[in-house]
Formats: structure tokens, C-alpha cells, sequence
């Protein structure tokens, strides 16, 4: 007698129950232990955390904040832009990376935001908080929480970014809906940012006359990818911009994608690519 039909007959039970009871008990010594589907799910998003600077070479409180973002810049987690703005230049020295366009996007930001004034230097954490660019407290503090929410996020869209075998300045860009089935279904205008990684700037006039600044991640161009309902999976194909005035993004700097609402409201998708550092999103084949 087998140690399952000792135990059966000393608990009283009657050989065809024994029967059954020895089955189960065979069972459930074979049977792996079961685990929750979510352990062994595969994450195949590839959106870090969007940290934008609104700066200026002629802003004397600007560089400690450009210190700051050149830290920052160096986290392969953080999708990080700096953006020249152009009012400061009346003031003695022409930021060579301002744009009109840096200004228009901290205005819309404004807006978003319900503040009344734009300033040098904000910071924007994930196209919802503000904060003073050289506030390295309230900044690190933020960026930790955002992060830890960033990794859980439903109510943003997901990005896929892959480099194409057709060559080298060739992308494909895979978005996906959000998670959460209860967000506002939202249009989004999908975006690609050429940046450069690096850069030392002698200035020679202004209220940082005399100092050498270094910066970091410094917004060259943005190009439009497409427009996307937020409903289905869709492919976007795009290509990167060749040299132009000795600056070869492959060579010198990156790209972040972003994918943000027309209207402002809902979550912002953003994912880093930086050719300079060697920086590529994690599931990029």
C-alpha cells in the first residue's frame, strides 16, 4: 500500500474515494505553481519622463539651471530639451540657439498651465508642473515622484521608435493607444525635437559677459511626424534632417518624440533617442 492509500484509509475514506483522493494529490505534486500573467507581461513602452528648460544665454539667473539640466541630461530615464528663448537678446548678447519657436511653446505652456507670466529659467515636468529652472529641491523632488508615476502611467499613449534598415536617418515611429479605456480620447499632434547633446558658449557681452557656458540637449529644430486620432495602432515613418552648418544630429546630438493633445488636456508620451551619448530606447531592436 502506497503512502496516498495509508492516508486514505486512515482518515476512513472508501477505496474508490481513496482512488480520487490519489489522483489529486498526483495532481497537485505535478502541477507548476501558478504566477500572475502581470509578472511575466513584457512592457513594450518605451516613454521616459519629458523635462523641458525655457533658458537664455542672456539671462543671468539661467546658469545654474543650465548646470542643472546638463546633470539631468546625462539620465537615459528623462527626456530632456532645453529651449533658447529670444526676449532676453535685446539685452546685449544674441543667443545663437534662441527661436521664436522656444517662445511659442513656453507660451502655450501658460496657457496649460493658467500662469500669467513666462520667466527664465522654467522648468516644465511632463507638460503639467513648473517649477524654477534652478530649484534643484523642488525639481529633484518632483522628477522622483513624476518618475515613479511615469512608470505607471495608463493615461498617456504608447511610443515604439525604431531605426529602419533602409538607412541610417530613417525611423519608424509605432503608437498604440492609452491604457486606461476611461481617458478623453483626445487628437494628438506627434512631433519629432532634433537637439544638440553638447555645447560651450565664450560670451563676450551681456549680463554673463565673461563666462563660458555649457549646455546640454539644446533644441536645434522640431519637424512635424503626423496627426493621430488616439484610437488605433498606428505607423509613422519620418527622417531625420541632414547636416547643416557643420551640426549632424548622428553626430552630435539626438532626437525626443513627442506625443501631445491638441487641446492640452490628457497625458504627453515623449521617448529619447541620443546618437551623441549612445542612448537608445530600451526596447529598440
Amino acid at each position: 500500500m502506497n503512502e496516498k492509500s495509508k492516508l486514505a484509509t486512515r482518515l476512513g475514506i472508501a477505496p474508490v474515494l481513496a482512488r480520487v483522493l490519489a489522483i489529486v494529490l498526483a495532481i497537485m505534486m505535478a502541477a507548476p505553481v501558478a504566477r500572475p500573467i502581470n509578472a511575466s507581461a513584457k512592457n513594450t513602452t518605451q516613454n521616459i519622463l519629458l523635462v523641458e528648460l525655457f533658458t537664455s544665454q542672456g539671462c543671468s539667473s539661467c546658469p545654474p539651471a543650465d548646470e542643472y539640466f546638463s546633470e539631468l541630461a546625462e539620465n537615459k530615464k528623462l527626456a530632456v530639451l532645453a529651449w533658447h528663448v529670444p526676449y532676453w537678446n535685446y539685452i546685449g548678447w544674441k543667443d545663437p540657439f534662441s527661436s521664436e519657436l522656444a517662445e511659442k511653446r513656453q507660451r502655450q505652456y501658460a496657457q496649460k498651465l493658467h500662469t500669467n507670466q513666462i520667466y527664465t529659467p522654467q522648468a516644465v515636468v511632463a507638460a503639467r508642473k513648473q517649477y524654477v529652472g534652478s530649484d534643484r529641491r523642488a525639481l529633484g523632488k518632483s522628477l522622483r515622484a513624476e518618475m515613479k508615476r511615469n512608470q505607471n502611467d495608463k493615461s498617456a499613449p504608447q511610443l515604439i521608435l525604431k531605426q529602419d534598415s533602409e538607412g541610417e536617418r530613417n525611423f519608424s515611429l509605432n503608437i498604440k493607444p492609452a491604457e486606461n479605456k476611461n481617458n478623453k480620447k483626445s487628437e494628438f499632434k506627434l512631433s519629432f525635437v532634433v537637439f544638440q547633446s553638447f555645447a560651450n558658449t565664450d560670451i563676450k557681452r551681456g549680463e554673463n559677459r565673461g563666462k563660458t557656458l555649457r549646455e546640454a540637449n539644446i533644441v536645434r529644430e522640431v519637424k512635424k511626424i503626423g496627426s493621430w486620432d488616439g484610437k488605433a495602432v498606428k505607423k509613422f515613418s519620418f527622417q531625420l534632417p541632414k547636416q547643416k552648418n557643420g551640426f549632424d544630429v548622428l553626430r552630435d546630438g539626438g532626437v525626443v518624440v513627442i506625443a501631445e493633445p491638441n487641446d492640452l488636456s490628457g497625458g504627453v508620451a515623449a521617448t529619447r533617442w541620443d546618437f551623441k551619448r549612445g542612448f537608445k530606447p530600451e526596447q529598440s531592436s
